[in-house]
């Protein structure tokens, strides 16, 4: 249950500015490059921690 409480703040920690810097980012340009740089700075990194999930939660099954 730590664990949770550990992501769930280390996340709301990370989202926070990057989300504030996307669109400041956004207004400072255009939208388009809000959109990548939120693309960039949240998905990226949320797709590459699930794969690691998934082939971290395999090698511990086998």
């Amino acid at each position: 249950m730590g664990f949770l409480y550990l992501a769930f703040f280390g996340l709301l920690l990370y989202l926070g500015p990057a989300v504030l810097l996307c669109r400041k980012v956004a207004v400072r340009t255009t939208k388009r490059m809000g959109w990548l740089m939120a693309c960039v700075l949240i998905v990226f990194p949320a797709v590459l921690l699930t794969i690691g999930g998934l082939i971290d939660a395999r090698n511990a099954a086998s």
